[in-house]
């Protein structure tokens, strides 16, 4: 855990510190998540900047980090489809009982 620590340290020190965004210029800092890092950044370059700076995390670290953001995304992604799809339910229902008035519906429970 002390990798993925680290990199979040960098990431904060990174997008903070105008010195490291510019030694960083092509890897779009401005970009990078609160925990993760983009997937098409050179992250060699990356590792050694933070290794020079005092942070210590690996390539696997960082694609740990990186699956978990898109896990969590895909979770978010998924919960906001469910979401549509019951308020489109709601409104053909609506539509089929010829615009009635439907109790409240909570979108978020299952």
């Amino acid at each position: 855990m002390t990798g993925l620590r680290d990199l979040e340290r960098f990431i904060e020190r990174a997008k903070a510190d105008p010195d490291v965004s510019a030694q960083l210029s092509d890897c779009s800092v401005e970009k990078w998540g609160d925990a993760h890092l983009p997937l098409d950044i050179d992250l060699d370059k990356v590792i050694q900047l933070a290794a020079r700076l005092g942070f210590t995390f690996e390539r696997s670290d960082v694609i740990s980090s990186q699956c978990k953001h898109l896990q969590e995304f895909s979770l978010f992604e998924m919960e906001n489809s469910f979401v549509a799809r019951r308020y489109l339910a709601r409104v053909q229902l609506q539509l089929d009982r010829g615009g009635g008035v439907i109790p409240e519906i909570d979108y978020y429970r299952y």
